[in-house]
């Protein structure tokens, strides 16, 4: 059964119903026509194009301004840079979450985290859930993936539709954090040419982890990024931290020059995800073959490199750990070179995949409930606001016991997000509503919601009813992992016990 055509009853008039009454204006603004190109136009039944390939590459842990085409260091990315002038490039894209396994829910279900069910709470994605990869197995694709975030495993559902699933952080035993990442690079450009001349297309999903903590890049790449010999066991110490956990309970101080050298260890971290895309890249630039397949780069969530005084992802919804990368490649209907500045959501992948390659149904009315839509509708809805949500943070909540002179209270509860073009709102549910001018105060350091009230309910009312409308009758169960070889490697990466 096909994918319904937006996207939902938001996105066409087709289906108007309670969502749109209640979320329309919120969701739906004045119409765009720049960022996809018109679907070429057939001449007769033989004229239709063959459907492309997909390559999804998820640079996990990777903020949008690391990228020196957004902003970054300079000289740090010059592949994706390079990508970049071909592709369509998204400056206010918002992951769904700010961690991994429920922002990879929505990117591969094109449903917000409550919805698939994949939260801090259930901790997996459920098997009642239809993924893309099996949307487009059922379109007669070739489906592969290689996978380096333990989050991401077969046992926590997020194999599904997917003929070859690479966890490829397994068999890590005695080679380095780099070492691995590019084994498994090597694997999914193995896998890459060896189905590029395949008579059907193919969909690859490639998640690198390269830029998540400790920080541990080659020392030659860490050197072009370093602004000085830092004092070996300093850096040593700080190569060590795991996660955030310990400094966020305050347990783990650091001061402005650790802030300096955690930033250039992530910078290189970045860089030599950069060389990776690069390999993936070469393995699609036989002739012809890259213009026939649709290149989507962007990240699951940012990271926080001491602004607010933070390191790490979890537990926060500043636009350093909710705004990604999103760059789209397909000259046949993505526009090269243009940038777009309106805010875009990445639960909209779904239906922008399946829209490019031709297997939208805008009668099939069996996913009408999703909020997500095409960003190559050709109308281009546009989206007044994009959202963030995550559930109670129970691996958070169970690492913070640890520190026995912190409030575990402080983070017992949910958090929503809504972002306007200039404005967002954070709520942490049942607590404080902080509001953000994002023109006039980029670093979101000032709360405006005491100052403009009227706004602050506004956007406090929107976020309400976009809630009240989730489909959330999906509820699984919290899921509990057997897998002693994904724990522990969960462990390292400092998000469980």
């Amino acid at each position: 059964m096909r994918l319904t055509r937006a996207m939902s009853r938001t996105c066409n008039g087709a289906n108007v119903g309670t969502r749109a009454a209640v979320a329309g204006a919120v969701l739906l603004g004045m119409t765009l026509g720049n960022a996809c190109g018109p679907s070429p136009t057939p001449h007769g039944p033989t004229a239709s194009p063959p459907p492309p390939n997909v390559l999804l590459v998820v640079l996990d842990t990777t903020r949008a301004d690391a990228l020196s085409c957004y902003g970054g260091p300079a000289g740090a990315t010059p592949a994706i840079d390079a990508l970049a002038a071909e592709s369509t490039l998204y400056r206010a894209a918002y992951a769904t979450s700010f961690w991994t396994l429920p922002s990879h829910g929505s990117m591969l279900t094109g449903r917000y985290p409550s919805e698939a069910g994949a939260t801090s709470e259930t901790n997996h994605l459920p098997e009642q859930v239809t993924t893309l990869a099996e949307h487009l197995a059922a379109e007669g694709y070739r489906t592969g993936a290689v996978v380096r975030n333990p989050w991401l495993s077969a046992e926590r559902g997020f194999a599904q539709g997917f003929e070859h699933y690479l966890e490829a952080w397994r068999d890590d035993d005695g080679r380095s954090e780099v070492a691995g990442e590019r084994a498994a690079t090597a694997a999914a450009v193995e896998w890459l040419r060896t189905s590029i001349d395949n008579v059907d297309p193919f969909f690859l999903f490639v998640n690198l982890n390269i830029a998540h903590l400790p920080y541990t890049p080659p020392e030659e790449v860490f050197h072009r990024f370093s602004s000085r010999d830092w004092p070996t066991a300093r850096l040593a110490r700080l190569r060590a931290i795991e996660g955030g956990w310990a400094h966020f309970a305050g347990a783990l101080p650091l001061d402005a020059e650790d802030f300096q050298i955690l930033r250039e260890l992530y910078t290189s971290e970045v860089a030599v995800a950069d060389s990776l895309v690069a390999d993936l890249l070469d393995a699609v630039r036989q002739p012809g073959a890259l213009d026939r397949t649709l290149v989507i780069v962007t990240s699951d969530h940012g990271e926080n490199l001491g602004e607010h005084g933070l390191i790490d992802h979890l537990y926060s919804m500043f636009d350093t750990t909710v705004r990604v990368p999103l760059l789209i490649r397909y000259p046949a209907r993505f526009t090269p070179e243009l940038e777009v500045d309106e805010v875009v959501s990445l639960v909209d992948l779904v239906p922008t995949v399946l829209d490019t390659c031709g297997v939208l149904d805008a009668d099939d009315d069996a996913n009408a409930g999703m909020l997500a839509r095409s960003l190559c509708d050709g109308g281009h809805g546009r989206r007044e606001a994009v959202f963030a949500e995550n559930g109670r943070p129970i691996n958070g909540i169970r690492l913070l016991q640890r520190f026995p002179d912190f409030d575990v209270r402080e983070i017992d509860h949910e958090m929503r997000m809504i972002r306007t073009d200039r404005h967002k709102l954070v709520w942490k549910v049942g607590r404080a509503a902080e509001l953000y001018d994002l023109i006039a105060d980029p670093g979101e350091t000032t709360d405006r919601g005491d100052v403009d009230r009227e706004l602050r309910n506004e956007l406090l009312d929107s976020l309400r009813l976009w809630v009240a409308e989730l489909d959330t009758t999906l509820r699984p169960g919290r899921f509990s992992s057997r897998d002693h070889e994904s724990l522990q490697r969960l462990r390292a990466l400092g998000y469980v016990e």
